[in-house]
């Protein structure tokens, strides 16, 4: 078939990749224009503009996705049909277009964790398993009927890095046999059951600060949950502290440590939380590279005993 590419982060880029390698043939690739950005306010591009030049396959940057010129060459072109991944609400001039619908990846087992930031939801909330959906879209965001479906594990120190990688490749996989079973009218189309939906709304930065009155298990997914980025947090002496690659420790009864309260065991950062506590190997201070906790315990000759707040 006949596509239009909608596409932004990395996480689209295998499925981009794939539908080029296959029979399906990509008309353009629409993307978002490039922004400013860092200290010098550069423009930089979207990670699917770069690997569509690379692919030599032509480029759209709407500012506007009802722009009456970006619709008319859509219209000139005469898609069978649209595969997004990871981009914009697309507007409803923009979806009466393609002969045969907008055809969307998601990262949940749909109905599950509609929104932006569904692997960072799944991980804090300690599921076990997850993956990816196609669907086609409708106006109301992640509502539209579901094509396929796969599912993974979520392991106990899978990070929402590690995972993304995981069902960005399989979601690839997936998008090619949605668009084949498309092709052949072999895809039995199922309606979302709306009862069981849940939300994962965009994460903000303040959601990221780690509460130590929390359990072990909590915040332990709170950390894989943001790993790499935003990049769970806490403070020390006033700094801004992230955390990373953290694991939980049965309590031992040779020491009793409070919530928050610190204690250096070569080569972990032992904290304490309501319940067992977490053992912390690499930690990031503010405006600085990461740091081992051998590193950062160097740096910090007086944290044994202290707390992080």
């Amino acid at each position: 078939m006949n596509l239009v590419f909608f596409g932004t982060p990395d996480f689209a880029i295998p499925t981009l990749n794939t539908l080029y390698n296959s029979p399906h043939n990509i008309l353009r690739v629409v993307t978002i224009p490039d922004k400013k950005s860092g200290r010098g306010l550069n423009y930089y591009s979207s990670s699917v503009k770069k690997y569509a030049k690379m692919l030599n396959i032509p480029i759209l940057e709407p500012n506007n996705l009802e722009d009456k010129e970006f619709l008319k060459e859509l219209e000139l072109i005469k898609p069978d049909i649209y595969i997004v991944v990871a981009f914009r609400i697309l507007p409803k001039s923009l979806l009466k277009i393609p002969l045969r619908g907008a055809v969307n990846l998601h990262a949940s087992l749909l109905p599950k964790y509609r929104g932006a930031a569904p692997i960072n939801h799944a991980i804090l909330n300690g599921e076990k398993t997850t993956g990816v959906t196609t669907f086609y879209i409708k106006q109301k965001v992640d509502t539209g009927d579901i094509l396929l479906q796969h599912k993974i594990n979520i392991y106990k120190d899978s990070t929402a890095g590690e995972l993304m990688k995981d069902l960005a490749n399989i979601g690839a996989e997936i998008m090619l046999k949605t668009l084949d079973g498309i092709s052949n009218n072999s895809i039995t189309i199922k309606e979302q059951n709306h009862n069981i939906s849940s939300l994962a709304p965009k994460i903000n930065i303040n959601d990221c600060q780690i509460k130590w009155n929390q359990s072990a298990e909590i915040i332990h997914n709170h950390i894989r949950a943001f790993t790499p980025t935003p990049g769970a947090f806490t403070f020390y002496n006033s700094k801004r502290i992230k955390l990373y690659k953290s694991n939980i420790e049965d309590i031992c009864s040779n020491y009793l440590l409070n919530p928050g309260q610190i204690h250096f065991i070569k080569p972990y950062l032992i904290v304490g939380t309501n319940s067992n506590y977490i053992k912390i190997s690499e930690l990031q201070p503010e405006g600085k590279r990461k740091l081992t906790a051998i590193d950062f315990k160097n740096s910090n000759p007086d944290i044994e005993g202290g707390y992080f707040v």
